[in-house]
């Protein structure tokens, strides 16, 4: 039987190394490759083809999201997981809609991973029982715009993480305000955060 060949896109190290140790106990998985930046992994897929590749949302150079559509464009075969820390239904919904197979949180029991790409690679799909039941109306952009806030970047560096203008930022956040009938930012974090854990 063919291993299974396990490419990993995560910029923290510590995650990385937690999904490197639970992929080491099976002899059916080998890894492919690790990568921290969306630029490495694609270079790296020009001539080494894997089956699944772990994939995180939050990247220094590229939204995660993108990365899977690009991944499904021009690497068909390859299953992708997505192990995020985000739980709310708009990513989930998102990603799915971008043809992920599986979408993990990175709070569940990292064990559980091997049984995922299992499942994936028999065809089947893998939701977390963690996602939020809780549908937020915002869109997917603006909820990154959101969790840049909430991991305490100012509107200025959401602005150049996303590479967009801090008057497209301002305008998408005052959209959520309005939402949510809130007066300023920390008021809109702060119903955001109650929100995710109904």
């Amino acid at each position: 039987m063919e291993s299974v060949k396990i490419a990993i896109l995560e910029d923290h190290s510590v995650v990385t190394e937690g999904i490197i140790s639970i992929l080491k106990s099976n002899p059916f998985f080998s890894l492919a490759g690790e990568f921290r930046t969306a630029a490495d992994l694609f270079h790296f897929l020009e001539s080494n083809p894997i089956h699944v590749l772990v994939l995180d949302i939050d990247l220094p150079d590229r939204n995660g999201i993108d990365v899977l559509r690009e991944i499904k464009e021009k690497h068909q075969p390859t299953k992708v997981i997505i192990f995020s820390l985000h739980g709310s239904r708009v990513y989930v919904e998102d990603a799915l809609k971008a043809k992920a197979d599986g979408y993990m949180l990175k709070s569940d029991p990292i064990s559980k991973l091997p049984e995922v790409i299992d499942l994936v690679m028999k065809g089947g799909s893998f939701v977390s029982d963690g996602v939020s039941k809780v549908q937020l109306p915002f869109s997917a952009f603006q909820m990154e715009i959101l969790n840049l806030l909430v991991q305490g970047l100012s509107q200025n560096e959401v602005a150049d993480r996303i590479q967009k203008s801090r008057k497209t930022v301002e305008y998408h956040l005052n959209q959520m305000r309005t939402k949510f009938s809130c007066k300023n930012n920390n008021e809109l974090i702060s119903k955001y955060e109650k929100e995710i854990q109904k």
